[in-house]
């Protein structure tokens, strides 16, 4: 093998020992956080509701979670969730957000918590 030929095949391999590290690298969240207001959508058959100024204790969930809704400022649980899927976006103000989906109270009833200045946990 020429000096040339060694070369080629150390940047070829760097090349492909980079390109694995950087994909294995990208992982989707596991959770979410917010520092902004939370409101609800109950969403069943026919109809939705919102509901607004809600909370979850702590401002954080992670995927495959139970979490109870709670009226803001209370103690009055409204639905408990099982979050099994986030969505992240920005207003067009360009405010982060997020919902946070899952079945609502043990049902098959999928609904989700609108959360803004909302974040990924890693």
């Amino acid at each position: 093998m020429t000096t040339e030929q060694k070369i080629k095949t150390s940047l070829s391999i760097l090349f492909i020992i980079y390109f694995l590290s950087a994909c294995s690298g990208s992982s989707e969240p596991k959770g979410a956080y917010w520092e902004g207001n939370a409101n609800f959508m109950h969403i069943t058959k026919g109809k939705k509701d919102m509901i607004y100024a809600v909370d979850v204790i702590g401002q954080k969930v992670f995927l495959e979670g139970y979490y109870e809704i709670i009226k803001f400022n209370t103690d009055e649980v409204l639905y408990r969730i099982r979050v099994d899927q986030l969505e992240f976006g920005k207003t067009e103000g360009g405010t982060n957000f997020c919902r946070v989906w899952g079945q609502i109270d043990e049902t098959l009833i999928r609904s989700y918590l609108y959360s803004t200045d909302c974040f990924p946990i890693s």
